[in-house]
């Protein structure tokens, strides 16, 4: 669930995805199925960095990622095939045009909103290489470029920065 201006999306066990409104008296403002097709539970959804809110994006288990316009029809704009069949995480950052999946498959990629591969992070197996689990959960920084990711198989999270960023 992604919450935002008074709206929130959600996704849900059956591919769908609906997105409610706290201000009109009906609440339900929007409904999709865009990984119908395949019928995989949504794993995550957020609204896309911006101040548009008729703009999400949704993330199935089946490794999808779809881009939806609820003015236009249910349809996806874009679809990225991030994952086959592991996609277990979806973090979408507020205010820069990226967007992050992880896997179950020890796998963190990072994309641009027009579906470009921009980086891709995963196990090294090397006497000093940090070990990655499979990741569970995802989250940018609200205004800087840092994604913080937890795997499940141990108590650890992760902070990952682009290669110029420095703290100030």
């Amino acid at each position: 669930m992604y919450v935002r201006c008074g709206q929130f999306a959600a996704g849900f066990l059956d591919a769908s995805v609906r997105i409610f409104d706290m201000r009109t008296p009906d609440r339900l403002v929007y409904t999709a199925r865009p990984h119908a097709p395949r019928s995989e539970k949504v794993v995550g959804i957020g609204f896309q960095p911006g101040f548009d809110p008729y703009k999400i994006v949704s993330a199935s288990q089946a490794g999808d990622i779809q881009f939806l316009d609820v003015r236009r029809a249910s349809e996806p704009y874009l679809t990225i095939e991030a994952h086959r069949g592991s996609l277990t995480a979806l973090a979408v950052h507020r205010h820069a045009p990226v967007i992050a999946s992880g896997s179950a498959k020890q796998m963190i990629k990072v994309f641009s909103l027009e579906g470009e591969q921009l980086t891709i992070i995963r196990y090294q197996p090397s006497f000093m290489g940090q070990r990655i689990g499979s990741v569970n959960c995802l989250s940018f920084h609200r205004y800087k470029s840092l994604l913080a990711a937890g795997a499940g198989d141990n108590a650890l999270v992760s902070i990952y920065a682009e290669d110029n960023y420095q703290e100030k």
